[in-house]
């Protein structure tokens, strides 16, 4: 299947940032280990699997409580912000293949928006460092609407914002309570391959229109 194929009849693309164009899910995965290691302690080999499950808050303290540590949980909260700012701000990549794919799809003058979950304020920073933000008309926060992915409200109001049905726009997105919901509303889906996500591939492929393993294929025109 080439890209024309998944393109054809789209009007709008509705991206999703965090694990889709942004290679940034690998920073929750090490958060903890990252924090710990701020304070000379050496994390346990399984810490990741452990803290995974965790809120922030439950996070934090079992870090506190288990290793030890001096500062109270509010300031390890505010340190794990600091890290995970700095992340965004500093080291955090795009995905292989996403910048050339969006100059291709920039090219052919069709409208992108941005829908996401996460803080707006770090995205901005990041797709500006990386080149790319300009690429994008608006952003659409769910927080900002009270949702999340979990229901297809925010890819409507982008919809209904870029003035096209579902069945006009394309929704890229790694997880799989996300690509469920957009297709569900009549969306067409691509989903976007995530280590994060590697658990539940099986179930994403079997919910998407259509499954990305690489970006790069997308250049190439090879087949997923």
């Amino acid at each position: 299947m080439k890209s024309d194929e998944m393109l054809a009849g789209i009007r709008g693309i509705i991206w999703d940032i965090d694990g889709t164009l942004l290679d940034s899910m690998p920073i929750w995965h090490d958060l903890g280990a990252r924090l710990l290691r701020s304070h000379s302690v050496e994390p346990e080999p399984d810490l990741a699997d452990i803290l995974w499950p965790m809120t922030i808050a439950e996070g934090v303290a079992y870090l506190k409580r288990h290793y030890r540590l001096t500062p109270d949980e509010a300031r390890l909260r505010k340190q794990l912000m600091d890290i995970t700012d700095r992340f965004y701000r500093e080291e955090v990549t795009l995905k292989p293949g996403v910048r050339e794919f969006l100059q291709i799809l920039h090219t052919r003058k069709i409208p992108m928006v941005l829908a996401t979950i996460g803080d707006p304020a770090l995205e901005e920073a990041a797709l500006t460092r990386l080149g790319v933000r300009q690429y994008f008309e608006k952003m659409y926060v769910c927080e900002e609407y009270h949702t999340t992915k979990k229901e297809s409200l925010i890819y409507r109001i982008a919809a209904e914002e870029l003035s096209l049905q579902p069945s006009e726009c394309l929704v890229f997105e790694d997880i799989l309570q996300a690509v469920r919901s957009a297709h569900e509303a009549g969306f067409r889906t691509a989903a976007v391959e995530d280590e994060a996500s590697l658990p539940e591939r099986k179930e994403i492929r079997a919910a998407a229109d259509f499954y990305i393993r690489s970006f790069s294929d997308l250049l190439s025109d090879s087949n997923y």
